[in-house]
Parts: structure tokens; sequence; C-alpha cells
């Protein structure tokens, strides 16, 4: 029979909306708990932004440097990510989804994965149990009975529009950060000028079904977890997202066209921070700017261990603007050709390396309270840059059970969101992308299996 608005074509347990990371692992939590699973893919295959990464699932090792890295997130999530990593990662390698690598420093504990692996493992696992990922299925909105409780969704699948019964629907779309309305309405008005640095089907499928049923969005709305990227004229493949990223900004010194700085640089780990600031200055971009010891990773133990130079050169060797000079003077007038004042490029850097010098760089009218590394070995390097958004980190507000909640701060019953969908776990910093679909996947997807009739 064929399916028409409003048909209810099928009854499960459980409906997935996003084949994600996220996604999988709510699914096959879900799954393993008995109930009956579809996972709905909005792409041709499954496995999202996940298959993008480097495969990395890491956080931190303990609350201390979690509270150190981002301050300002829900606490409670954070604590089930640093108490739940290990076990998790020890359930994927149950399902065939091995370590290939550990990761095991004072800032972040974790493993790599194979993402081609996972995401065949996760789907074969899903199936194994009685469930269905299916491709090609876009949410278009959620149903609730007159009780107010989830009744299932309405999807389009393979371009014919379909409602799909279910007692629990849990939503793994990959938060916002492909939609440019949503984005330059909620995070900056210059949203046009990011690079999109993950797969451009996370449009906010998850959020404004979410808000249509009555949910409530996150209190970090605005904020984002992203890289700083090549400027245009550069156009990168995502093959060369990785190769061309300035994950050294902590090292070196961000102005604004006005020359300017507008952060503390220091208070990222490798870049994270910075996007999100870079995004709110004027056309959306900076320029960074660093001497000779810093692109050759020779500044000392201020230094972060980020290397600098291979990465630096491929972003040039892409077309981003670029200059090399043996004074600051020449530098600051060649950057002037791009834009940023040459003015204000002179002033901010003599006062930041004079401040670094003397020891009083955290006095500075926009702190530096480390890395405090000064611009004063030629040749000096300046790389035009945006920011390169990866995945929202507001979204719809849920609590520590990733029960989805109302305007009223109650959960709507049936209704749970995770990974990049469920917003609010960071704030004033980042920990870890891939065990927010992990982790918080696994606790929707039991919760919605025990949500079911």
């Amino acid at each position: 029979m064929s399916a028409t608005l409003g048909d209810t074509v099928e009854r499960v347990d459980v409906v997935i909306a996003g084949g994600g990371m996220a996604g999988l692992c709510s699914g096959l939590a879900a799954a393993e708990a008995g109930a009956r699973v579809l996972v709905l893919e909005k792409g041709a295959v499954a496995g999202g932004s996940m298959r993008m990464s480097g495969g990395t699932v890491w956080t931190a090792p303990s609350m201390a440097v979690m509270e150190r890295w981002a301050p300002d997130g829900d606490p409670v999530r954070q604590r089930l990510l640093v108490e739940g990593i290990d076990d998790s990662l020890a359930w994927l390698a149950a399902h065939g989804v091995p370590r290939t690598f550990d990761i095991a420093n004072p800032r972040q504990t974790g493993a790599g994965i194979d993402v081609e692996v996972m995401t065949a493992g996760l789907v074969a696992a899903i199936e194994a149990r009685g469930g269905e990922v299916r491709t090609r299925a876009a949410l278009r909105g959620i149903k609730r009975g007159e009780d107010g409780a989830v009744a299932g969704v309405v999807a389009d699948v393979v371009g014919r529009r379909t409602r799909i019964a279910a007692r629990a629907v849990i939503l793994a779309t990959g938060g916002f950060g492909g939609n440019r309305e949503l984005v330059s309405r909620y995070v900056t008005k210059h949203a046009d000028t990011m690079l999109l640095r993950a797969n451009p089907r996370s449009v906010g499928d998850g959020l404004l079904a979410a808000l249509d049923a009555g949910a409530r969005t996150s209190p970090n709305l605005a904020t984002f977890y992203g890289h700083t990227m090549p400027a245009a004229p550069a156009d990168l493949p995502p093959s060369l997202w990785v190769a061309c990223t300035a994950y050294y900004t902590q090292d070196a010194v961000l102005l604004d066209e006005r020359g300017e700085r507008f952060f503390d640089e220091s208070i990222s780990m490798a870049d994270e921070q910075a996007p999100a600031h870079i995004a709110n200055r004027p056309g959306g971009r900076a320029v960074v700017i660093l001497d000779d010891r810093v692109y050759r990773h020779a500044a000392g133990e201020e230094q972060s261990p980020t290397e600098v130079s291979a990465n630096w050169d491929r972003a040039a060797a892409a077309g981003a603007p670029h200059a090399i000079a043996d004074t600051i003077d020449a530098l600051a007038e060649a950057i002037g050709t791009w834009g940023f004042s040459p003015v204000g490029t002179l002033a901010t850097l003599r006062a930041y390396n004079a401040a670094i010098h003397a020891g009083t760089a955290a006095a500075l009218p926009v702190p530096r309270r480390g890395n405090r590394i000064g611009v004063v070995t030629p040749p000096f390097r300046a790389l035009a840059v945006r920011a390169g958004i990866t995945f929202t980190l507001g979204g719809i507000d849920t609590d520590p059970a990733m029960r989805v909640l109302d305007r009223d701060g109650e959960p709507i019953l049936g209704l749970f969101a995770a990974g990049a969908d469920a917003g609010g776990t960071y704030q004033g910093g980042y920990m870890g992308g891939l065990v927010l679909g992990l982790v918080h996947g696994r606790i929707a997807g039991t919760g919605a299996a025990a949500n079911r009739g």
C-alpha cells in the first residue's frame, strides 16, 4: 500500500532521527534494551559528520580538567562524559569497534576509532537485533498524542511523506551548523563568511521539530565548536580541512580588521575557542600573526605541543591571503592591502611585545594569561583566517537523562535528544565531540527503550 500524508505505515518502539555517532549509538543501546528500532538517516549512507572526523573519542580525564577547559556548561552532563567514556569505549569494542590508538595526557582521555568500521559495525549490530537503519529519510515533524506524549514522527522517506508511530523519539540530527539562516539568527550575523567543517545535512531538523513540539532551547544557543580556517579566496575541499586548520592560534596573536586583539588567545587548548570570537568580529574574519620561533616550534616551554609550519604553509598554498616580512612595519603594511588597519596593527603589536617583555601581559586591555610568546623574531608571518563551524553547542534543552524539556522545564514524555542536538553540555570551552554521541547517545537510547509501550 502506498503511503500518503497522515498514513500510519508502520509502528516501532523507538524512532531515531539521524544516523551519525549519536543516532547509531542511541539506536543500538535501545535495541539492546529490547526495543524495535528504526534509525532515519537523511543522507545516502549512515555515519553523518562522524565519518568526516578523525575518529578521536575523548574528553577530560577528571572534572577538575573539565571545569578548567569548559567552565560554564552543564556539570551533570559533563560528569556523565568523564565517568562514562571508558565503559562506552569498551562497549564499542564489544561490538567490533576496537581502539586504534589510546589518548592519555593531562588534558585528555579516550581513544581513536576507525569511523568506517564503527559505522558498519553499529549498523550491523542494530540490524542483528531486528532494527533498521533507513537512508534518504529526513525528519519533518514530531507527533504528540492527546496526553502530550510522543506518538511518532512524520518523515520524508525517499521523497515520500510518511508517518511512523512510536512511543519514543530520539533527535540526533547533528545540530544546525549547516543552516545559514539559523546560524545567522542565533550565532553571528557573519554566518555567510564561515566554513562549514562538517556534513551539509545538519541543518536543524531536530531543533526545528523539537521547537514545534513545544521544546525549549538550551541557554548556550549562540555557541559552537569549530576551528580557525584559511580566509577567502581559499576554497578548501573536505580532504584539506585538517591539513590547513590553524590549530596553533593559542601560540600566536589574532587581530581584527581594526588591528586589535579581541580575546585571550591562550584560553584555547588547540584553537577550539578562537572561531566563536572570529565569527563575531567585523567582516567575520581575522589575521593570525606569529614570529619565526612559533613557526619553527622553537618558542620554548610556553608554546603548546601543536605543530605550526606545515599547516601554515598549506593554508597559504591554498590561496588564503598571507605575508612574510622581516619587520613588523612591513608586515603591517602588507596586511593593510587586505583591509586590516596598519596603524592599529603596529600599535597593538608594540604594546603586546612590550607587555610580554615586562611580564605584564595579564594586565593588557585584552589580557594574555598563558602562552606568553612575543612577536619578536623575524621573519614574521601573517595569515588571513575565518571561522570554521563543525557543530553547534547550543540546541535543544535536555535533562541529564537526555529527555527533552518543554518551555516550563518539564520533560516531554517520550522525546529525547543526543549529540549536537542536545545543547548545553559545553560553554566557555569544549572537551570532545564524538564522546557526546557515544556516552549521551547510549543514555538516550536506554531511556527511550524503557519508555516504549
